[in-house]
Order: C-alpha cells, then structure tokens, then sequence
C-alpha cells in the first residue's frame, strides 16, 4: 500500500523533482562524490520503483534495446577481463545500473511530464548561466586574466568536461532563442548563450569548441560560420596570451594521434572481443603515459572489440536517425544538434562510457534518452507543444 502511494506521488510530480534536484546539484554541489550519492539516493531507488511504467513505455523501441543490448555486453567483457575483481565486477555493473535508469528515466520524463520537464529545461538555463558567471569572476579574480584556464565551481572540476556539459545547456539556448517568440525571450536566451559561450571559450576546451560549432552548425546553419570562425580565433588567442601555456597546448594537441595509433596497436589478438571492460585504461605513447584513449569509440573498441564497437555505431546511427525524423516531423532541430554534439565529444576525448554520475551523463546518455522517447511520442501533440519548434 505505501508502495502505490509512493509510486502515485512519483508518477505526478515527485519523479520530476527529484530529477530536479540532481540536475541541480552539477552547478550547486561541492564535492562529486555527494553528487554520486545524490543519484543514488533521490533518482536511482525512486526509477527502480518505477520499473513497471519504464517498461511498457520502451516495449518495443528499437534505440532502447539497443542501448540495453550495448550495456549488457559491454558488461558481460567483464569475463574475460585480464585485470578482473570481484569488487571492481560489481562497481562497473552498478554504474552501468545508473547509467540505464539516467537514460530510460529521462526520456520517460520529458514526454510523460512533459510540461513540468519543460519548465525544468528553461530554469536549468539559467542555473547554469549563473553558474557559469560565478565561476569566470571567481576565477578570474585569483588567476591570470585571461591566461588561465577556468576551472568551474560545483561537481564539474575538470575544464574539458566541465565545457562539454555547458557547452550542451549553450545549445539549448541557442534553440530556444530560434524558437521562442517575442523580443524579451530573445533577448533573455541570447545573453544566456552569450554567457555560456563565454566559459566555453574560457576553459579553453577545443573539444567542446568543437562540438559545440557542430551543434550550433545544424541548429543555425551556414549563418553560424561567422561566429564560429570568431569564437575559434578568440580561443587561440586565449592561449596565445601566455607563452608557455601556447607552446604546452599546441604540442599537447599532437598527441592525440600517436595515443590512437598505439590503441590500435594493442589491439592485436583482442580485435573481435576486446580485452574486457577492466583494463588498464592507460596508454604509453611520445615517452608518457596518458590516462586513457581519449577517444570513446576507440576505448570502446578496445574493450568490447569489433562486437562492442559495432552496437555503439548501431546504437548512434538509429539515434542520428529517429533524431533526423524528428526534425523533418516535427522542426526539432534540437535532437540531431544534441546527438551530433555528443558524437563529436566522445571522438575527441573521454573514455569508458559506463561511469558513476559524470558530466558525461549530460552531453552523452541525455541526448540519446531524449530522442529515444521523443521519437517514441513524436505523434503526441502535448510534445509538439512543450518541446516542438514554436512559432
């Protein structure tokens, strides 16, 4: 009876408020490691709990079992891992949980509470714009302007990272300021975009420069190619302002190549099945050592093999797919900007796909959530209304 009464509350709006409040806590929380167990604690149990709904609302959605048939396999590598513990086993196969419920829950939400995921998405704009202004005054007044590197506050402490998954909330403002009608909302969304493009430029992350310009190509189109090639001279000459800073970038950019290539040499032997999900994930190349292969399709390559690598890409290209129908449904250009921008962070940078709570949640498992239930409701008119191109 306490289980009916919980799951009513969490069916009318007791979901959404708990999603509220870890989306949240990226900008608010100090420390990750309370980020994680907020998760665990508001999100996780309370999707659990939900396992039934979850469930008719996926039968049959082919990105679904795609991305369960991904997870489950990427898992099951786990056997065959050289560097296998029973602990680490169950640490990966519970992030792995996460990760599922993260997507499946938030596709879930935004059609269902559509209206309350709405208002939830125009809020989170502006935390994550205030957020980001904070953190560039905050810096700034104890680092070298405009040297340095912004490091931003919350749970988000690493600049690449940290600029992927603003570089995701710059999107959508950018899509509802083509979007939203009348000259306040305008320009309200447009200082927000200004904003966020600001930290991005100011982490100097080229790979979330990167996505973003891709992102920002298929919402704008060709007129964005003037701001583009502004914003990618105003970020070289962010690292142009301090000499040794250039010269440890711009070698440091030519690695990339020589840490792929040496992936790919260790994959001999391992080409169909990988070497498991618990590998070392470092890399040794130009003398160093680098932590992983910066690369998500190679990492996945590396540890699920050929097999891995092939439900990825069948997983992306279904999601690029539903996400282009979409846009030629219904004007929601916003799905295949999101699903392109997290294709291009993951070739760029990054690693294993299955983590705890990250930003990469964000800019990766959020886009792919969207449009698997998106596409699942693309008939609804409420959708067309809340998330639809508005005129």
């Amino acid at each position: 009876m306490e289980i009916s009464k919980f799951r009513s509350f969490l069916l009318g709006r007791g979901m959404v408020y708990f999603y509220a409040v870890f989306i949240a806590g990226y900008f608010l929380l100090p420390m990750a490691g309370g980020h994680r167990k907020l998760y665990y604690i508001l999100v996780l149990p309370a999707a659990l709990v939900l396992w039934r709904e979850l469930l008719a609302f996926y039968r049959g959605n082919l990105l679904a079992w795609l991305v369960l048939t991904y997870v489950l396999y990427m898992l099951a590598t786990l056997a065959w891992s050289s560097n296998f513990t029973t602990q680490e086993a169950w640490e990966t196969a519970g992030y792995a949980m996460a990760v599922l419920s993260f997507c499946f829950i938030s596709g879930y939400l935004w059609t269902e509470q559509a209206q309350r995921m709405d208002h939830l998405a125009h809020r989170s704009l502006w935390l994550a714009a205030a957020a980001a202004l904070i953190s560039i005054i905050v810096w700034y007044s104890n680092h070298p302007f405009p040297s340095s590197r912004v490091i931003t506050l919350g749970v988000m402490h690493h600049e690449n990272k940290a600029a992927c998954a603003y570089g995701l909330f710059l999107l959508l403002s950018v899509y509802y300021l083509l979007t939203e009608s009348g000259r306040h909302n305008k320009l309200r969304y447009g200082g927000i975009a200004l904003v966020l493009l600001a930290l991005v430029l100011f982490t100097q992350s080229r790979t979330a420069l990167a996505a973003v310009s891709v992102g920002l190509l298929l919402l704008v189109g060709y007129r964005a190619l003037w701001g583009l090639a502004l914003a990618s001279a105003a970020s070289w000459a962010l690292v142009a302002s301090n000499s040794k800073l250039w010269w440890h970038r711009v070698t440091e950019f030519s690695f990339r190549p020589g840490i792929w290539q040496q992936v790919l040499a260790d994959m001999e032997g391992h080409w169909w099945f990988g070497h498991g999900y618990l590998l070392d994930p470092k890399v040794a190349a130009y003398d160093k050592v680098f932590d992983h292969a910066h690369n998500g399709y190679l990492a996945t390559l590396r540890d699920g093999g050929i097999i891995g690598l092939t439900l990825l890409l069948a997983m992306l290209a279904v999601a690029v797919a539903w996400a282009w129908r979409l846009n030629a449904l219904r004007g929601e250009r916003i799905y295949l900007a999101l699903i392109l921008y997290a294709m291009t962070c993951i070739a760029m940078d990054y690693d294993r796909l299955l983590v705890h709570p990250k930003e990469l949640w964000l800019f990766f498992w959020l886009a792919i959530g969207l449009t698997m239930a998106s596409y699942a409701r693309r008939d609804d008119p409420a959708q067309i209304r809340y998330h639809g191109a508005k005129t």
